[in-house]
Parts: structure tokens; sequence; C-alpha cells
């Protein structure tokens, strides 16, 4: 297993056209300015909701109650796009040299590596830690810009020498730049319950004699 070694903060340019960008590689939540990281959150609607836990103070509050930290196995390299002064993109990524708290199974991907003498950890996860929640993961002001913080990613991971790149219960628009980035798509089956009645009592009510649950009903 490769050792998560401290890095500092470093940065580096990506061209496009006429317009320079920079790549600011945080390592800490509390590092990013959370007036301009909820600023582009604001930005994600999806279905006119927001999703909460990419708020800033949700991850700063896993980094702070040492929930998501080195210590437990999450190592936080948030990757910031910028243009002048302005965050144009961000994304919440994470070294992990474990697999818990993902909600998502690759377990027989690491067995397989150790199998044949590599290393599967650490690999590059963009998530929020211990919530399997779907929503936008790859904040960004419009596509264009949205592919260039994927594009980083990529070059990011090959620099580092990890063995993947994984983004977990992405957004739509998320999962269309990886498309166009060329990664591959993972579908699992993600159950989720409806509250139909607001009591007890009503939910009762509404379930057919013998309490069955109708197709779809549940």
């Amino acid at each position: 297993m490769k050792k998560l070694n401290p890095k500092k903060t470093h940065e580096h340019d990506v061209k496009n056209k006429s317009n320079d960008y920079v790549i600011r590689i945080l390592n800490s939540p509390l590092e990013v300015n959370a007036d301009a990281w909820n600023a582009l959150l604001a930005t994600q609607s999806q279905n006119g909701t927001l999703n909460p836990f990419m708020r800033h103070e949700y991850l700063a509050a896993l980094h702070g109650s040492g929930s998501a930290t080195p210590e437990t196995g999450w190592t936080p390299r948030f990757v910031t796009l910028w243009l002048g002064g302005t965050l144009a993109a961000a994304c919440a990524l994470y070294l992990k040299d474990h697999s818990y708290g993902e909600y998502v199974f690759d377990w027989a991907w690491a067995n397989a590596y150790q199998q044949h003498g590599l290393h599967y950890y650490p690999k590059a996860v963009v998530a929020v830690p211990f919530t399997p929640v779907p929503g936008a993961r790859l904040l960004a002001r419009n596509a264009a810009e949205r592919l260039l913080l994927v594009k980083a990613l990529l070059a990011w991971c090959e620099e580092e020498k990890l063995s993947s790149l994984h983004l977990l219960f992405a957004g739509e628009a998320d999962v269309a730049a990886c498309e166009e980035a060329g990664l591959m798509l993972r579908h699992t089956v993600q159950f989720h319950w409806t509250n139909i009645a607001p009591t007890l009592a009503a939910s009762r009510a509404a379930l057919p004699p013998g309490g069955a649950v109708p197709p779809g009903g549940g």
C-alpha cells in the first residue's frame, strides 16, 4: 500500500483558447473560500432543488469533526479551477486508502489489483463522504468549464500515478462531462423509499386490503 504523504497546495496553468485557467489543489475544505464555493453550488440546481450535502459548511464539518480526514482514510484534495480571481469550477476529491464509507463496492477490483501485484490504493474519489445522495459533484459555471475540470482531474491523477478516478452518485451534467472526457460509466441500482402519507394512520389507510403494497406503491 502506498503511503499518503502530505503535499503543499500547488497549481498549474490550463490553456483554453484565449483564456488562461489555473488549477489549484487544496489540502483541506477549510482552504476553500466558503462564499465562492456556495455561490458556485447555487448555480447547480437540478429540478429546482440543491444538494445541501455539497455545501461548504457540510464538507467542512466532516473535516472539522474528524470524520473525513487523513486519519480516517479520507485525504482531501479539493480541486479548484480559477479564471483570474473567480472560481469557475471545483470538486471535493479525496485520496482513499480503503473503500469504506462510499456505498459503492469495488472490493473485487482491489483484489484483482492485489492478485496481479499492483497497487489499487490510494485511489481518487470525487464524492461526499458517507453520503450516497445523488447530485452535482463537479461544480461549474458551464459545460465547457466542467469538462476542463474533468480533464484536469485526469491529468492530476496520471501525474500522481493513481490507479483510478471515481465519481460517485454524480448528477446528469457530471455524467455528460465524464462521457465526453472518455470515462467509463458504471450503472448500479439504488432503492428509494417515498413517504406516501404524512402519518402512520394515513399510511395504513392507503394500503390495500391485506396490507400488500402494489407495484410502484412503495
